[in-house]
């Protein structure tokens, strides 16, 4: 966006308002853009990162975040040769695939108080780090239980992919820009995993599942080197009316104005003060001092969470798709892959690239036109915006996903009814319902609790891999 299209709301600060839930805002003035929050004047702000360098942290967000879902719940197309590898324990394989929604939302629960206290930079690398390991356990396993184990320790690194890289996302962005910047780090994750899960089988087949983990344990280590220097941290003390696009005013400020560095949003620098931005500025491992005291507070935010009537719907939305979807990655293979439909294995990986699909038709109606929806009713509301703007969307995936369920189970209890069609469509729409769940889940969260939004994530990605976890351990066993 040019710089001519925003501007910034300076008022003074109201002690009287309300802190916590956003409420109603200014988000556009004279068909202008309000940033939100308002960006400072140092350089160090990760909202003044130039253009250049918040798409280079967002890639390789999404490129972890995207190896991370593939080995955590992406084994649905060679999950058939994976069980041929323990004769007589078919039933206990089914925690190959179970336990990981399990353990990220428990990775979760355990890393996001300290990225919270500690920093996003040393949580993310750290995570990193965990992924790599656990990738290289798994593909020295030598039986199904150290299989199991290495499986939810690498979960428990893959679950940040949930909350903390969204986190780290919106915290370099603003308001108005939100909801296509989590649609592009969305569409980045699952379109590189759809292409992985289409090779995925041709790999096995190659190679076997072994050097499965073993390649994407190689891609890890080459993104956490990058990361280490393009990783910066992303959180910023800032003042509570700035999270509302409000900044005090400060006359040295508009003072400098006339020879002032401004940034692509037209945000005035104050150099002089702070300090130039340098490289090494970005590669210290945190930059926080950990408050172990704010640990807790940590929690009792999360259990604050789950008593907002609308964060708590978005996590029951949220756990209810994903247990669809879950249910659905773990028994499509084999239901295609027994008569009458008797799809070859290495085509299984083309029933994934339907995933692609949906990306293509996502970034464009829920990212892009997410944003969109919220300015327009926001012009209509006198440039005031309501964070509940953003919960319209959420009618598209929730039929989508309600009427495609419904599809799926009628097809694979009565396969000679239906065509295989059916099974592929409507696995890959599930997949489109969970995604749309979840940008709506995360703008709205971010947007109407600013101050809490990193445990309110946890409140929904944690709780909805605990809710998936359960509907889809629950349900296979009987199918």
């Amino acid at each position: 966006m040019d710089k001519t299209d925003v501007s910034h709301v300076e008022i003074a600060h109201d002690p009287h308002r309300d802190t916590d839930h956003i409420g109603q805002i200014e988000l556009l003035r004279n068909n202008k853009v309000v940033l939100i929050p308002t960006p400072s004047a140092d350089p160090r702000d990760p909202l003044n990162l130039p253009p250049w360098r918040k798409w280079i942290l967002l890639i390789l967000v999404s490129a972890y975040s995207c190896t991370a879902v593939v080995l955590a719940s992406g084994m649905g197309p060679i999950f058939s040769v994976v069980v041929q590898s323990y004769p007589g324990q078919e039933t206990k394989a089914n925690d190959l695939m179970t336990y990981p929604t399990l353990f990220m939302g428990i990775g979760n629960l355990i890393s996001m108080p300290w990225a919270y206290t500690a920093g996003r930079r040393p949580i993310f690398l750290a995570s990193m780090l965990l992924l790599i390991g656990a990738g290289i356990w798994c593909q020295c396993s030598q039986s199904l239980g150290s299989h199991i184990a290495g499986r939810n320790i690498m979960a428990l690194a893959a679950g940040q992919s949930e909350a903390l890289s969204p986190l780290i996302v919106q915290e370099i962005h603003f308001l108005h820009e939100r909801g296509r910047k989590i649609a592009w780090f969305i569409f980045i994750q699952n379109i590189a995993a759809g292409i992985f899960f289409v090779v995925s089988t041709y790999m096995v087949s190659a190679w076997g599942w072994k050097w499965w983990y073993g390649f994407f344990t190689i891609m890890n280590t080459v993104i956490f080197a990058l990361a280490i220097v393009f990783i910066s941290e992303s959180h910023f003390d800032r003042p509570e009316e700035a999270t509302r696009g409000q900044a005090p005013l400060d006359p040295k400020v508009i003072e400098a104005m006339a020879n002032a560095t401004v940034t692509a949003h037209g945000t005035v620098l104050d150099v002089a003060q702070y300090g130039p931005r340098r490289w090494k500025d970005g590669l210290k491992p945190w930059i926080l001092t950990p408050r172990i005291r704010d640990v807790p507070v940590f929690y009792k935010h999360i259990l604050q969470g789950l008593c907002v009537p609308t964060i708590f719907w978005l996590l029951l939305l949220n756990g209810a798709h994903l247990g669809v979807y879950v249910f659905q990655s773990s028994t499509f293979s084999s239901i295609l892959m027994s008569p009458p439909y008797n799809v070859a294995f290495t085509s299984l990986g083309y029933v994934q690239a339907g995933q692609l699909v949906s990306c293509l038709i996502f970034l464009p109606l829920l990212g892009y036109g997410g944003d969109v929806t919220i300015r327009v009713l926001s012009s209509r509301n006198g440039g005031l915006y309501q964070p509940e703007y953003r919960l319209l969307m959420m009618a598209i995936p929730a039929v989508i996903g309600t009427v495609c369920g419904i599809i799926y189970g009628q097809a694979a209890a009565h396969p000679s009814s239906w065509n295989v069609s059916s099974i592929i469509i409507a696995y890959n729409a599930s997949f489109f319902a969970f995604l749309g769940a979840n940008i709506v889940g995360i703008t709205y969260a971010v947007d109407s609790f600013p101050q809490r939004a990193a445990p309110f994530l946890v409140v929904i990605c944690a709780g909805r891999g605990l809710i998936s976890s359960g509907l889809s351990y629950a349900t296979l066993p009987a199918v």
